[in-house]
Formats: C-alpha cells, structure tokens, sequence
C-alpha cells in the first residue's frame, strides 16, 4: 500500500501499450508483429507500463530488465520489500546504480514522505529517470555521477540497449560494451560533507562489481546507527565463502548483519541481492 498522501492525477497507458503489455506479459504469441504494426519505427517505441505498484515506466520490450519489469510487473521487487519497512517519512534513501529508476521512482511513489536520492552516470539512463519520475508526478534527486572510494574521474563502459544495466566502472571482458566515457567519483562521505545529499538511513547499492568502492567511500559513516538497512549485490555463495572478503569484512566490520533475499521474478543468474542490516 502507499502512504496516505494524495498522489497527482496520472494519465493512463493507451489503449496500444496496454494491448502489447498484455501480450507480453501472458505470453501470447504474435507479440512482434503486433508490435511493428502498433509501434512503428519513427514514433515513440517505449511501452508505457503500470507495474503491480502502480508506478508507471517507459519500457523497451529488447532490454534486460526492462523485459523481465514487462512480463512479470517488476524486476527484482525483493529490493524494494526488503526496503520498504524503513521508509517511513523522513527516511533518506539512497539508490546507487539507479538505472532507469524502476526502484528510486516507485520506492518515492509508494513513500511520498521518503527523500530518495539516485546516483546514475550514465546520461541515458538519467535522462528516463527524469521521465519516469515526471510520468508519476514524483521528485526523485537525480546524482549524474558515480560513487566510488576516491574523488575525481574514471572512464565509465555503457550499453545503450540490450542490457544498460551492466554498465560499469569495473568492466567485465566476457561483455561487450557500446560507450566509454569519463565520468565524475564522489565518496559518499564527500558528498554528505559537501551537504549535496542528506546522509542515507536505507540503502540499494547495484554498483555493477563496484560495491566494495562504493560503501569504502562512506568511511566512519557506514557504522553510523542512523544507516539501518542496506541491500546490495554479491555473487550467489556470498555468505558461504564470504567473497568478496573485502566486502563482507567491511559490513561486517561495520556492524551489520547479513541474509540472502529471495528472489521474486525469474531473474536468476551468477547474481544474488542481500539484506544488511542492524540487528
């Protein structure tokens, strides 16, 4: 349920994007063709789509998570129950690696009283969160630069299309990468020292292989008390092999206690997401 401030009124999906999300969310066959026939190649492509929260995105039928969020309303909804409990009005959440914002915007749509604060490098994945966020009448405050345990400039690897999602600063040679770029490192001590961002008290890291820079970054303030819950993404063994050490001695170093989430959607892979958390 969401909070009980009245939301602005919302245009509803038209009648083709509801047709073609249908289409693909129960499985019918056709979906391509009707799609070439409703969506054709000089207007406007992206589906408008109610996910089961009730938020609503632009979505490519041909991107990763974008295709996953079609056919079963979301991607990955255990990151946002794990950190729904904790967002109660005057929480500061922070979402790093926000993609397109499918769980900063909704996360703000279900908990208007919740500042939530995305920090996202790439432009093209900025500019449909700031798309998103005005689709649902939402404020989400967009950081167009990346988290890391230094200050200063690193190249960053996108994609455009396929899988924007693995864009990273830690590019992985198994993947092909459409853009290299630099881009800008705050730590995330710098930027609440800097009063560009108010200190976080829930957090989702997606961080693409970066997770371990970016919670280094807060120094001293990851213990803080104020910091309850954070999800992040570790390799599926995590807690049998604690690998990355480095990461698990961080948290646990930091007081944090930890559990794997279960997944929701089939969206398994090397993957897993992960509660840490103050007992």
């Amino acid at each position: 349920m969401r909070d009980p401030i009245d939301p602005p009124p919302r245009q509803a999906p038209g009648w083709r994007d509801r047709l073609l999300v249908a289409f693909r969310r129960h499985g019918w066959r056709g979906f391509v063709r009707l799609y070439g026939l409703l969506k054709p190649v000089g207007g406007r492509r992206a589906l408008r789509t109610v996910t089961r929260y009730g938020s609503q995105f632009f979505l490519t039928p041909w991107d990763s998570v974008d295709t996953h969020a079609l056919a079963e309303g979301f991607y990955e909804s255990e990151v946002l129950e794990a950190v729904r409990p904790a967002l109660s009005p005057g929480a500061v959440l922070w979402v790093v690696g926000a993609n397109f914002g499918l769980h900063a915007v909704t996360a703000k749509f279900l908990h208007p009283g919740a500042t939530v604060v995305a920090f996202e490098p790439s432009p093209a994945m900025g500019a449909r969160l700031i798309e998103n966020c005005e689709l649902n009448g939402v404020t989400v405050d967009l950081h167009a630069y990346a988290l890391a345990d230094v200050s200063g400039a690193m190249p960053f690897f996108a994609n455009a299309s396929g899988n924007p999602g693995m864009s990273t600063l830690h590019p992985s040679a198994a993947f092909a990468y459409d853009h290299r770029f630099v881009v800008a490192t705050l730590t995330a001590d710098e930027v609440v020292t800097r009063g560009l961002a108010p200190a976080p008290t829930v957090m989702i890291v997606d961080a693409e292989g970066a997770e371990f820079e970016v919670l280094r970054g807060f120094g001293p303030r990851l213990a803080e008390p104020s910091l309850r819950t954070l999800v992040f993404e570790a390799p599926n063994d995590f807690l049998a092999t604690r690998e990355p050490a480095n990461l698990y001695s961080l948290l646990a170093g930091a007081g944090f206690g930890l559990r794997l989430l279960e997944r929701n959607e089939r969206t398994g892979h090397n993957l897993s997401n992960f509660l840490a958390s103050r007992p």
